[in-house]
């Protein structure tokens, strides 16, 4: 599909880290472990008291995405990078730390010092919504076999970490869970638990792919592939790999970027406040603007990243500064016109010039900004005996028609909800 970019003015934010038992769970435990050698190290010094999540914490992250309007007057989408599962620590004793495969606790689970009341509940809620839009992000964000080795050979930071339900440590920040020095078998495995967790929590298989720390090699792809993920983020940001600063000019202008099966998306933008509300700091919301206009005059998609540490904090001041400083990006992009896309969209409006996003399980969200009237062919989701349109920006009345498992629409450009009717 020759779609023309540059008047779509597409922003995807893409958010890392979410699900993750990461840094510390509690005040005690970052008091205990701030000295340890890896919250001495610069990520320690902004991930160092990160958190998991609370629900209060999606509350008012959706609560700032209501705030605002893309072009096409539907709030912005967080795509929500998830890690779909965190070591049960309970089952993993010193000292030997027996165990075949680590035990694992699955995503919306925690450990009992990781317990996060009504989280679950409240991303179900912005799924419903279409302000949360999950990814896959790794299985633990976590090296196994490094972590395991550092445990049972005693390294006092490791073994001091378990002890407060805490991955962290020296030998954790050097590696990473799709790292080439992990056993290949082993990122096989997880890649798929993953891929299959993911699917059973939110009712469909990943399409993007971001790998922790963006450490991995063609080996993740390759195994991505296979399990239909295609999509690759982050892949101008690849840790280990030599010029990393031409190598991400270069990217800046190879757009589409389409290898077989495989999507990469454009280099990330970093917006990324760290507890600061100034607009004029170097990763803030001016900074992130200029990238994105950019991004928008060379005709593609600009891809914003965001991490968790932004929005889930042990620090409510910091906290608040991540969203007063969201807001002010937000209100720059709702102002030119944005429209808020996740990577899978656009992706299909690349190829086919539309694309559906689920709304949880009741309705979707159909784009289509091909020819007028143009006959589109999508699955319906199990349960679904027909289809209706909420709102219709076309000139003619949309045709919605169920043929079999399928629907058959033929419709104006613009953008549809739909509402599933059940059997």
């Amino acid at each position: 599909m020759n779609l023309d970019w540059r008047p779509l003015k597409v922003v995807v934010l893409e958010s890392d880290d979410w699900g993750m038992c990461a840094w510390v769970p509690d005040e005690q435990a970052f008091r205990i472990l701030a000295d340890g050698p890896a919250w001495r190290h610069p990520a320690g010094q902004i991930y160092g008291r990160s958190t998991l999540e609370h629900a209060a914490d999606v509350a008012r992250l959706v609560g700032v995405l209501k705030e605002y309007q893309g072009r096409d007057g539907l709030p912005p989408v967080w795509q929500a990078n998830t890690v779909m599962g965190t070591p049960d620590f309970a089952r993993l004793r010193a000292p030997l730390f027996e165990c075949q495969t680590l035990p694992l606790l699955l995503y919306p689970e925690f450990p009992s010092r990781w317990q996060r009341p009504g989280l679950w509940e409240q991303v179900q809620g912005a799924l419903e919504a279409g302000l949360w839009w999950p990814e896959f992000h790794g299985v633990m964000h976590l090296p196994q076999g490094a972590w395991l080795k550092a445990l049972r050979r005693g390294a006092t930071d490791a073994r001091r970490a378990h002890e407060h339900q805490c991955f962290v440590c020296e030998a954790v920040e050097a590696s990473a869970e799709y790292d080439a020095a992990e056993p290949a078998e082993l990122r096989t495995r997880s890649l798929s638990i993953g891929a299959e967790h993911f699917l059973a929590r939110f009712g469909r298989s990943p399409a993007s792919l971001c790998a922790p720390d963006y450490r991995w090699d063609q080996r993740l792809e390759s195994d991505a592939e296979a399990l239909g993920v295609t999509i690759i983020q982050g892949e101008a940001e690849q840790a280990g790999r030599p010029f990393p600063r031409l190598r991400r000019a270069l990217r800046l202008y190879r757009w589409p970027d389409v290898r077989g099966r495989r999507f990469y998306l454009p280099p990330r933008i970093a917006f990324e406040p760290r507890g600061q509300r100034d607009p004029a700091t170097r990763l803030g919301a001016e900074a992130a603007h200029r990238s994105v206009r950019r991004a928008w005059s060379r005709g593609q998609p600009a891809v914003v990243s965001s991490h968790r540490v932004n929005y889930a904090h042990l620090d409510a001041d910091w906290t608040e500064s991540g969203r007063a400083a969201l807001r002010e990006l937000l209100g720059r992009l709702a102002g030119d016109g944005a429209l808020f896309l996740t990577d899978a969209e656009v992706r299909s409006l690349l190829e086919r010039g539309w694309s559906l996003r689920s709304l949880g399980e009741r309705g979707a969200l159909l784009r289509h900004y091909g020819p007028p009237r143009e006959r589109l062919r999508f699955p319906a989701p199990a349960g679904a005996a027909g289809v209706s349109v909420r709102d219709a920006p076309g000139t003619a009345a949309p045709r919605l028609t169920m043929e079999g498992r399928e629907v058959v629409a033929e419709l104006d450009p613009g953008e549809y909800r739909l509402e599933w009717r059940s059997t």
